[in-house]
């Protein structure tokens, strides 16, 4: 079974994907996924298109799918998008959520949907007023919700560019949406979230849903759009929902293979420390979070590189015995010749270390974890091999990094381009079950570039370049890499090319004696 990659966001009728971000962002902090969002032809930027009849609509939407995602719709995004999941012979889609989506829209046959006379009232408005209208249904879609004011004048904060033609044509679509006997014969896993006081949805049509055997989740306090008012909330249910279909610790769940990452690494001995900008910044930080009445007598650097932390550390401490552990024997060898400041150097596995229990008073780990998606093991075994009164200082990567070459790389094709890192929750999930306490912070850092050449250059330097197993392998085309290049210029900025990095840091202690 293969591992789920992509979120997808399909939007609903007004057709921005702006909503859609403070929900992007609160995900980007739950799950390591690739996340993805497609409009509909007539909205947002594909205002200038035609809307398709339903057969092409689907297939359109379809094509642009990436592979082993989980695709999640709002309103009659939601309903396209039980739509394709229910299509013959489908492989892209592994699971479906909902959110504020009837199963009919428009009432029909005692399904209880909005009164068919109001929806051709609203439908006349429109024709007349598009824009005055479009406001009437930010109103309706905000009523209800503990937060009405607040997401109003977010809504009404982005005027749409209509194109009235298509609006008009996908709320004929929208009407003509009949789903009822998709929630009981749909074979892919499905979720349907609601908001307890949808204006759009009645409560009796939920109901419905859940009659039908369907799984419901009703979140109170919300209106027509729970992903805008409670993002955090409904990025805990797609975390749950996705973790349900393919749990984070199952086997084979790591999207690396810890052989190429140590490959990829020794390879880049020679070249590291000339492009570690970011790699030396973040250590130095961590470092800095040492407490001054600490006296460890041992100390393993984890994942130590090119010894640049070890020498940090010998300043930190000099008293100390410091044990150097990295996967890549090629980064041992090197940091034994240029920078030996360790005492002992070790070829191992942070999920496998090969040290005695209760032995280490400070594990110290800077931009190296990010490749263990074994988090419970790993903090077994930092918490087996801490002294009673041990520390542990982590600095790690999430899954907003590179987030700008993610999305331009988006726009190209559907493949695995960019490593993709475990979220500040699993990290703080780990640390609590395994008894170490502390604080977990996050910090995102920016970074420019004059150009994408100098980043992709940067990226290899550090041996970072993309190493997940589901990479495309081979040479790039000339072709897809000018279509990645106009892509990322969209997002330059006067300082240059800008490159997100998400950093969380973890500063851990047996007992949670931080002092």
């Amino acid at each position: 079974m293969s591992r789920i990659e992509n979120l997808v966001f399909l939007h609903g009728w007004d057709g921005d994907p702006h909503p859609w971000q403070p929900l992007l962002a609160a995900v980007r902090e739950q799950l390591a996924l690739s996340l993805h969002c497609i409009g509909l032809p007539g909205f947002g930027e594909r205002s200038a298109e035609p809307w398709p009849q339903q057969p092409a609509l689907l297939q359109q939407l379809y094509q642009s799918l990436p592979r082993n995602c989980v695709l999640v719709g709002h309103s009659l995004g939601g309903m396209l998008a039980l739509q394709l999941a229910a299509r013959p012979g489908q492989r892209k889609i592994r699971g479906v959520i909902t959110i504020s989506a009837n199963a009919c829209f428009v009432e029909r046959d005692n399904w209880p949907g909005m009164p068919r006379c109001t929806f051709e009232n609203f439908r006349a408005a429109f024709e007349r007023d598009p824009h005055g209208t479009w406001e009437r249904f930010c109103a309706l879609q905000s009523q209800g919700d503990s937060a009405m004011r607040a997401l109003l004048k977010h809504l009404k904060g982005r005027r749409p560019n209509i194109n009235r033609e298509a609006w008009l044509q996908s709320l004929d679509c929208l009407a003509g949406l009949d789903n009822r006997d998709l929630l009981q014969k749909l074979a892919t896993p499905a979720l349907y979230l609601f908001g307890g006081n949808d204006a759009l949805v009645p409560q009796a049509a939920v109901e419905e849903i859940r009659a039908s055997g369907a799984p419901v989740a009703v979140m109170a306090g919300c209106g027509h759009k729970p992903h805008l008012s409670q993002p955090r909330q409904v990025a805990g249910r797609l975390r749950h929902f996705v973790q349900g279909l393919f749990p984070t610790g199952a086997p084979g769940a790591a999207p690396f293979d810890k052989s190429a990452v140590a490959r990829s690494f020794g390879r880049a001995a020679a070249s590291y420390d000339d492009c570690a900008h970011l790699q030396r910044a973040v250590c130095g930080r961590l470092g800095n979070m040492a407490e001054r009445r600490w006296v460890p007598r041992t100390i393993v650097d984890l994942g130590s590189g090119t010894g640049f932390g070890s020498a940090l550390l010998r300043r930190h401490f000099p008293q100390a015995r410091i044990v150097a552990l990295d996967l890549a024997e090629a980064m041992l060898r090197f940091a034994r010749r240029e920078q030996p400041h360790a005492d002992g150097y070790i070829a191992a596995d942070a999920e496998q270390l090969p040290l005695a229990d209760g032995s280490v008073d400070l594990v110290f780990s800077s931009l190296a974890l990010q490749w263990c998606y074994r988090l419970p093991q790993l903090f077994a075994e930092f918490d087996r091999v801490l002294a009673p009164r041990g520390h542990c200082l982590v600095a790690t990567l999430g899954p907003g990094t590179l987030a700008e070459l993610s999305s331009s790389w988006a726009q190209v094709d559907t493949g695995v381009h960019v490593n993709r890192f475990l979220p500040l929750a699993d990290w703080r999930d780990a640390a609590g079950q395994s008894g170490l306490k502390g604080e977990v912070q996050r910090e995102q850092r920016l970074l420019y570039f004059d150009s994408l050449r100098q980043l992709m250059q940067e990226l290899k330097g550090v041996g970072a370049h993309n190493i997940n197993r589901a990479a495309r392998r081979g040479m790039t085309g000339r072709a897809r890499l000018q279509r990645l290049e106009a892509a990322y210029e969209g997002l330059r900025q006067p300082r240059g090319l800008p490159v997100s990095y998400e950093v969380i840091y973890l500063k851990l202690a047996r007992g949670g004696d931080q002092g």
